[in-house]
């Protein structure tokens, strides 16, 4: 069967914008995890995305699923064997600082702003629509297609946990649009760390910074005790750094703040940690805690592990990540989460064992919040050469090569899947960070390039 991919893609143009627009409206960050709260598991906002994404399904005439607001599917097809995709309707927090409204899906210059555009509700509307596509042209196909809509990958993936507890049977192909082009077949394995301990201090009352361990922290605040001209030295301090913060004094104590620039917690040298700025004027102001001398010591400015002794680096895969993503404190102790990523070559029980060492030293303890283990598909594999061969064809690139990342997808969740677009690796890319956008024209040629794979994978 002969299709013009590209001239079906652009005669639904119109109708994906206006779909996505709709979904980038909702505001779908996790608020809180409660089993007893029917059908919004994870929240309103999650909610009313996840229903709105069945809803398009369901006016397109796809069979759906709602598994009790935890996750569920738009499906096509009656075969025994399938084709899957995984897509997610939660978003990390906005942050701060955006030029437009992150909830606006605002278009300016060919880019539509928000988040969630490019990670991961833009993804999954181009993977839905290739599946419109190939039902309303009535294609036949030997498998049936199947995308599952998940509703917090960006925290503990108890939606795809609970989605193949009642749907265990796994695909004979398939690809979760959430990562990059041309290929992922390889990713890091992802750990949460959580250290904790007393501040014990004159000085330092509390501290927090950061929203998620999964993002480089744009923020971070101090309270002081009000014994020293903490007002004046902070002034100098940001002066002197060049960095953006403010004070704010009381008759008892006095709350500082600096700013920072978000990134992807798999590639924190894109970002600026605000949490190691924060600890450099308390570094420097001299303030006893064992809380600062262990960031002193063991965390602050070091992204690789090296002071913690856990520093690796793999000639395929690259080096060991750890991002400093969140501190938080009550009732005078605190809480620091870190986001640890590793390479081929790592025991992840050897990295532990370490970590509770080093950590002891300062009297706090290591505690394994989630992990997901490393991630690899052969690139020899006839998946991965249909989906490069399809890449190819409306890329006009020849050279390219499928790659490994730090980052983690639903690949993991999923048998005999690897993470495929839409992000092309010449593009800027802002997920995770402020004014996050994606391109309408690299949109579309996303749900060309998936139109097709799937057609291939399913013929």
């Amino acid at each position: 069967m002969s299709i013009n991919f590209k001239e079906e893609v652009m005669k639904r143009k119109e109708d994906l914008i206006q779909d996505l627009t709709r979904i980038i409206k909702i505001n779908s960050e996790l608020t809180t995890f409660d089993p007893n709260r029917k059908s919004a598991p994870f929240g309103e906002g999650i909610r009313e995305a996840f229903e709105t994404m069945l809803e398009i399904g369901k006016r397109d005439g796809f069979e759906i699923v709602n598994l009790d607001g935890y996750a569920g599917h738009i499906e096509y097809g009656k075969q025994k064997d399938f084709v899957g995709m995984i897509g997610h309707m939660d978003v990390v927090p906005a942050g701060n600082d955006w030029t437009y409204d992150p909830y606006g899906a605002e278009i300016h210059e060919g880019k539509m702003y928000g988040r969630g555009t490019e990670d991961d509700k833009g993804p999954t509307i181009a993977a839905y629509y290739a599946l419109k596509i190939l039902k309303e042209l009535k294609v036949p196909l030997s498998k049936r297609i199947k995308l599952i809509l998940g509703n917090d990958e960006e925290t503990s993936w108890k939606c795809v946990r609970h989605y193949f507890s009642v749907y265990p049977e796994a695909p004979v192909s398939g690809f979760i649009p959430d990562a990059d082009f041309p290929l992922i077949y390889a990713e890091k394995g992802i750990s949460r760390i959580l250290v904790q301990g007393k501040i014990d201090s004159i000085d330092l009352i509390s501290i927090s910074g950061g929203f998620r361990d999964n993002m480089v922290p744009d923020y971070a605040s101090a309270v002081l005790n009000n014994s020293h001209d903490y007002e004046t030295l902070f002034n100098q301090f940001l002066k002197n750094k060049k960095y953006e913060g403010n004070v704010v004094k009381s008759n008892k104590d006095i709350t500082i703040k600096v700013v920072g620039k978000s990134a992807h917690g798999s590639t924190p040298e894109f970002g600026e940690n605000a949490i190691d700025r924060l600890f450099e004027f308390l570094i420097e102001q001299k303030i006893q805690s064992p809380l600062i001398k262990l960031v002193d010591q063991l965390l602050i400015h070091d992204i690789h592990g090296k002071k913690l002794g856990i520093y690796y680096h793999d000639e395929e895969m690259g080096n060991l990540t750890n991002n400093f993503g969140v501190i938080s404190t009550e009732n005078g102790s605190y809480t620091i989460k870190l986001n640890l990523r590793y390479p081929n070559g790592i025991k992840f029980d050897e990295i532990v064992k370490k970590l509770e060492e080093v950590f002891a030293k300062y009297d706090a303890t290591v505690k394994v919040d989630s992990h997901q283990k490393l991630l690899y598909k052969d690139p020899k594999s006839p998946l991965v050469q249909t989906l490069m061969g399809v890449y190819k064809k409306h890329t006009n690139d020849e050279n390219a090569k499928p790659i490994n990342i730090g980052g983690g997808t639903f690949a993991r969740a999923m048998p005999n899947c690897v993470a495929f677009g839409p992000h092309f690796l010449n593009k800027p890319t802002y997920i995770h960070q402020k004014n996050e956008f994606i391109d309408l024209d690299d949109l579309l040629l996303a749900t060309i390039i998936y139109t097709e794979a799937l057609y291939e994978l399913a013929k």
